[in-house]
């Protein structure tokens, strides 16, 4: 004990020894409310971790549920995201009690550029789940997982961008994979093949824009009348949240006009599952993006990633044991090294 914790002590009539022995022993020692705040801390992170994780598995199942069943559908693109739509908007509107509205575009002006990413979102979506007709879902995961490589060619050339060998090392890596693992997917024909790896290929660069897009709405001012505030520097998830909601009003408005509404809303009656698997798509997706919006703010990237990582591979897995199709040493390699170029990415940027 020091000589300050000793004339103290001194000074100390009121309590005796056991007691200001005590007193001094926690002065010492991290506090109990500091102990229980991390263990407290560390439940969360492991149920936003595992929200993600099943959510997404979910999400992903039933969407290969509903494009096995329903390949014939004609409208089950557009319906699909029409509900992942929806549900991205409905659920933090009901979390945050209405208060994600206080960012929606309220003029034709700052509406406009929401369309723009809307369309680019809807492609992103619309053309991954198109392309199920003549892929495997293994194939469209994969591929969905190689988006690096067109984001790195966007920003090259549109931003003058600069790489280190070792993106340029893992988008080789996810290039290989993603090529190898088309190889005579589910063994359909080859022209088949060929068309779905194009809608995936599209999808993949809407993928890649949409970050430029959502980098101008939350870096530039949004023109407003003289009467309303400024809004400067809109969050991510404001912005996306926005961009769910007029994604959701242009796509009713198309699917009306196009007679596509009709041909779903007679499919569901006929056959009810449908429903079923487009609510538990588009709920489970809104519930997987909120557990990450808080994943990414309560842990470090390098956890994030592993955890998408880890549910990519198991997305793949359930994928051949629920729904058995063919799968070759070719098709394990490629999976290999796309997962290697996602990890080294990662790795690199946490670097």
């Amino acid at each position: 004990m020091t000589s300050d914790m000793a004339a103290k002590k001194i000074t100390s009539p009121l309590l005796n020894d056991d007691e200001i022995n005590m007193k001094y022993k926690d002065e010492d020692t991290p506090s109990k409310l500091e102990k229980e705040q991390t263990v407290l801390e560390g439940k969360r992170v492991m149920i936003f971790i595992a929200v993600f994780f099943f959510s997404m598995i979910l999400h992903e199942l039933s969407l290969e549920a509903a494009s096995t069943s329903f390949s014939h559908l004609d409208s089950l693109a557009a319906a699909v995201t029409l509900f992942q739509f929806g549900f991205c908007f409905m659920l933090p509107f009901i979390v945050t009690r209405g208060k994600v509205c206080e960012t929606f575009p309220r003029t034709a002006a700052e509406v406009k550029p929401y369309i723009k990413l809307s369309f680019l979102v809807f492609g992103a979506t619309a053309l991954a789940t198109q392309s199920l007709k003549y892929v495997d879902y293994p194939t469209k995961v994969v591929f969905k997982s190689s988006k690096l490589i067109p984001t790195m060619i966007v920003s090259k050339f549109f931003h003058g961008k600069t790489y280190a060998a070792i993106d340029y090392c893992s988008a080789l890596l996810i290039c290989l994979g993603a090529a190898g693992f088309s190889y005579n997917a589910d063994s359909k024909s080859s022209e088949l093949s060929f068309y779905g790896i194009a809608l995936l290929t599209i999808s993949i660069l809407c993928d890649a824009l949409v970050p430029n897009v959502q980098k101008e709405l939350m870096s530039n001012s949004l023109p407003t009348d003289k009467e309303s505030m400024q809004r400067i520097g809109l969050s991510a998830q404001a912005v996306m949240i926005n961009t769910n909601a007029v994604g959701f009003c242009m796509l009713v408005c198309y699917m009306v006009v196009s007679g596509a509404a009709f041909d779903a809303i007679q499919t569901v009656l006929v056959h009810p599952k449908l429903l079923l698997y487009l609510v538990s798509v588009g709920l489970c997706l809104s519930t997987a993006v909120l557990a990450y919006t808080n994943l990414i703010k309560s842990t470090s990237p390098v956890i994030a990633v592993a955890t998408t990582t880890l549910r990519k591979v198991a997305t793949i897995v359930l994928s051949y044991i629920i729904f058995p199709k063919q799968i070759t040493l070719i098709h394990f390699a490629s999976l290999i090294l796309v997962l290697a170029g996602i990890v080294v990415s990662a790795f690199f940027k946490r670097r």
